[in-house]
């Protein structure tokens, strides 16, 4: 994992963790794809973000809040 991340992506790990939490688990895992921290990243920070959030940053995003979890990836 990266020593820094950028602020875009702390932005997608929060909304990846709000979907850890808060979202569907399937057979002990979140349900959380991708696409769906993209959206959630948007919903919550879309008047701060120029561009919406990337497939790649939301990915990192989901990683990061899997692991800062406790879960593997």
């Amino acid at each position: 994992m990266p020593g820094q991340i950028t602020e875009r992506q702390a932005m997608a790990r929060h909304a990846a963790a709000e979907l850890i939490t808060w979202g569907e688990w399937e057979n002990g895992r979140p349900t959380a794809t991708p696409t769906d921290v993209a959206a959630k990243t948007g919903g919550m920070y879309g008047q701060y973000l120029k561009t919406p959030i990337t497939d790649a940053e939301a990915e990192t995003g989901l990683r990061l809040a899997l692991a800062q979890k406790g879960l593997t990836v």
